[in-house]
């Protein structure tokens, strides 16, 4: 029965992007969530809960909101005792590459402090369970030869300090479970490019601030937020000279956290998984399909290449599928579809929806 495989799941940073994705899939198969979010990105949780308690047919009993930091460990430590946690998903930490080079101290503290704390708790409280959010940035530049890149390919040579937090937490986490390998149960997912936003339009992306990522900046061009899309670098040894990335939609990403929440039982240790969807696409494939689905024309300027910019990098994600079920079903036209909509029901974003 439903009920039988009914977890509390404490998500830290549920109410950013992934995160907040992640909480609805959660909420829709029956768990019971408890967010942890300090809301450095405020407007992002207003709009997840008050999209709670419109669509009515998402429990809203079952989610709890906390608006800490999990950097505070004695309010996180009450948490625990508030409320019987089977598994912890943390989304916790600051997440913009550009912004981590300019304020390393932040990121270390945050980035590294937060998660360190969650696992301090669980071990006092006898939770055994997470999965932790990663990045292919710990794969800093990979050798183009060895494309798509596996599970077990090198990591650590990290281009910034986002990247290095991320490696730096693996490497803890891989520690732990040498040290206690009956005790810990530990998912890494390796996120490649997650893009797109919740079918409704409800949930999506809104970065604060300049956008790092390529499918906000369109979507800003397209309604007029931004004058031009900066193209950075059009001379890479790529198939049209752009570069190739793996976006993979964000409900795709939700669902493979769904996924892992039966699984855990299979573990012991750690297992590290690859979230991609196992095909490259270029810059210039991103233009069209989200030219195809705002119906017009992105205007583009040709720039230098960013540096520590890889020419191309995809994954292999069948070890996920292998152990977890789980595949990107997405298409790369519903991501952009997908992401115009939250655009045009939200277009200042969520600042107005409220």
């Amino acid at each position: 029965t439903m009920n039988a495989c009914r977890k509390t799941i404490l998500v830290a940073g549920g109410a950013g992007y992934i995160g907040s994705h992640t909480v609805v899939e959660l909420l829709n198969a029956g768990h019971r969530v408890v967010v942890v979010d300090n809301l450095s990105n405020s407007q992002e949780n207003l709009s997840l809960v008050f999209f709670f308690n419109l669509e009515g047919a998402i429990n809203g009993r079952n989610l709890i909101l906390v608006t800490k930091n999990v950097c505070d460990l004695e309010r996180l430590n009450l948490v625990f005792d508030s409320y019987n946690i089977d598994v912890v998903f943390d989304f916790s930490g600051r997440k913009a590459v550009g912004e981590s080079t300019l304020l390393p101290m932040l990121y270390y503290k945050y980035n590294i402090n937060g998660t360190m704390n969650l696992l301090k708790c669980m071990r006092q409280h006898e939770v055994r369970d997470i999965l932790f959010s990663s990045s292919c940035t710990v794969y800093g530049a990979p050798d183009q030869e060895a494309l798509p890149i596996k599970e077990d390919d090198s990591v650590g040579c990290c281009q910034c300090p986002y990247a290095k937090c991320k490696y730096f937490v693996e490497c803890l986490l891989s520690d732990l479970a040498t040290g206690e390998p009956d005790y810990w149960r530990i998912m890494v997912m390796r996120y490649f490019n997650p893009v797109g936003a919740h079918e409704s339009g409800l949930i999506g992306e809104d970065p604060k601030g300049d956008p790092l990522n390529l499918l906000p900046k369109l979507a800003q061009v397209a309604t007029g937020k931004r004058p031009i899309l900066d193209v950075y670098g059009e001379d890479y040894s790529t198939v049209d000279g752009s570069p190739i990335r793996d976006y993979v939609h964000v409900m795709d990403v939700a669902t493979a956290h769904l996924r892992a929440v039966k699984h855990f039982q299979d573990i012991s240790g750690i297992e590290i998984y690859n979230i991609g969807t196992g095909e490259g696409k270029s810059t210039w494939d991103m233009v069209k399909a989200f030219e195809a689905a705002c119906g017009k024309p992105i205007p583009f300027r040709v720039c230098q290449r960013r540096p520590g910019d890889v020419p191309a990098i995809y994954c292999d994600p069948s070890k996920a599928e292998r152990e977890l079920g789980w595949k990107a079903g997405r298409s790369l036209k519903q991501m952009c579809e997908d992401l115009w909509r939250f655009y045009v029901l939200n277009p200042n974003g969520y600042d107005e929806s409220i």
